[in-house]
């Protein structure tokens, strides 16, 4: 026989049909609840009012374009002496005496060095006692032959003698002279390699002589801008040591026909004026070259432009609130740039507190500033 099933006690029954009852109340309750907070909920809120940003404080500058400006670059060159001469002995001999010390100054037929004279003064006289023999025998000949006792032929004899002993009593003295060993041309006696005592073979070197008086200044003109040197145009060239020497000018005297297929740059060369001895041969200076000359420039500093992404912009002050501007800029000088597009005469220029402003940003001018502070010439950027 098969179990019988138990039924739970009454009172458990009752006590689960009241939790059910209690559960599907609070369910009705809360959905009750929902549907009314919904329904109070007002349908359409107004966004808060926007507030205007305070003002910010900037300075600016008005743009006044410059009538004439010269856009010039700057270039390295190499100081080089105007002359270098080496002095040879053009005659064999043994040094007698020297006249001159390394680094002094020296002129143009000054003795340097002497060499031995001895064989040479005796190979002079000889010459000049043949010739003073030569000038007497065609003197003699002549009064013969008028009364015919010589031929012609012995006068031709006679006077090709005399040109003969010309020639010798030419190489005599010159030989004489040339013991005596000059300086060439003015300028610094740089070198001397050479003692007394020692015997120099003709051709060898016994001096060096340089002309620093007027230097040159050699400077590699890139092929952009050879274009715009012209021979006899004015050049600036700035020392080494720009502290302890000032500024020097020079004149273009020489630029190259061929460039350089290498490098495609073209020698030019500037002399200077160098009395004062402010350039060394061997220095490397810089060379400020003119490019050309503008009109109603407009520069401003360099700090006031913003670089973006795919340009540069500016802003500026119009009805007390700052407005954007994008600018083309040209070239660099000092701390200012050129602008070539987006600025005019007259506009206001934000040239401090331009980077903590945006479009249309209320400003509060404190002060005007003047013209930015720029050197005497402009370059090219870069440079």
């Amino acid at each position: 026989m098969e179990p019988e099933s138990q039924s739970p006690p009454r009172p458990l029954r009752r006590k689960r049909v009241w939790l059910k009852w209690l559960i599907s109340i609070v369910v009705v309750l809360a959905a009750v609840g929902g549907i009314v907070i919904v329904a109070i909920i007002p349908k359409n809120i107004d966004p808060p009012e926007a507030t205007e940003p305070p003002p910010q404080n900037v300075e600016v500058m008005e743009i006044r374009p410059e009538p004439e400006l010269v856009e010039t670059f700057r270039l390295p060159g190499v100081v080089e002496a105007n002359r270098v001469v080496k002095v040879p002995a053009e005659v064999p001999g043994r040094i007698e005496e020297i006249a001159r010390e390394e680094g002094s100054r020296c002129k143009a037929g000054d003795e340097l060095v002497r060499l031995n004279t001895e064989l040479y003064q005796a190979e002079y006289d000889r010459a000049a006692s043949q010739l003073d023999f030569y000038k007497e025998e065609l003197k003699r000949i002549r009064n013969l032959i008028r009364e015919n006792v010589v031929t012609e032929k012995e006068l031709d004899q006679a006077e090709t003698n005399l040109q003969a002993g010309k020639a010798a009593f030419r190489i005599a003295r010159y030989r004489l002279e040339r013991a005596h060993i000059k300086a060439p041309i003015d300028g610094i006696l740089n070198d001397l390699p050479v003692e007394k005592g020692e015997y120099v073979r003709e051709g060898e070197q016994v001096a060096e002589i340089v002309d620093i008086e007027t230097v040159q200044v050699v400077v590699d003109v890139p092929e952009r801008d050879i274009q715009y040197v012209r021979v006899g145009e004015a050049a600036s060239i700035e020392p080494p040591f720009p502290e302890e020497q000032s500024l020097v000018t020079g004149k273009i005297t020489y630029t190259s026909e061929l460039a350089d297929v290498r490098t495609r740059t073209t020698r030019v060369e500037i002399t200077v004026d160098n009395r004062e001895r402010a350039l060394k041969t061997g220095q490397i200076v810089r060379v400020v070259l003119k490019r050309r000359q503008l009109r109603d420039v407009i520069m401003v500093p360099l700090s006031s432009v913003i670089p973006l992404e795919d340009g540069y912009a500016v802003y500026i002050v119009n009805d007390d609130k700052a407005k954007r501007r994008l600018v083309k800029l040209g070239f660099l000088r000092g701390r200012s740039v050129q602008i070539l597009d987006g600025l005019e005469a007259g506009d206001r220029l934000i040239v401090r507190g331009q980077n903590f402003v945006g479009p249309d940003q209320p400003v509060w001018v404190q002060g005007r500033t003047g013209d930015p502070e720029l050197p005497p010439q402009a370059s090219a950027p870069g440079e």
